[in-house]
């Protein structure tokens, strides 16, 4: 089989492959590895939010004092 056979058989195999993989079902595994860094940047956001929240309560007790 000559190269551009080749290349051109190996194009065919992937663009098949391709259509196929939106119907391939997604273990739970893999769903669990894919929200990891979801969960991880919503728990960072949610710690940075109660620390403002914090610094922020802070404050205005500091102000009521003086």
């Amino acid at each position: 089989m000559s190269t551009p056979r080749r290349i051109s058989a190996l194009v065919v195999a992937a663009l098949a492959l391709a259509g196929c993989g939106d119907k391939l079902p997604e273990s739970e595994t893999a769903r669990k590895i894919g929200e990891q860094p979801k969960q991880t940047v919503d728990k960072a956001a949610a710690d940075v939010n109660k620390a403002l929240q914090q610094g922020a309560d802070r404050m205005r007790e500091a102000d009521k004092k003086n």
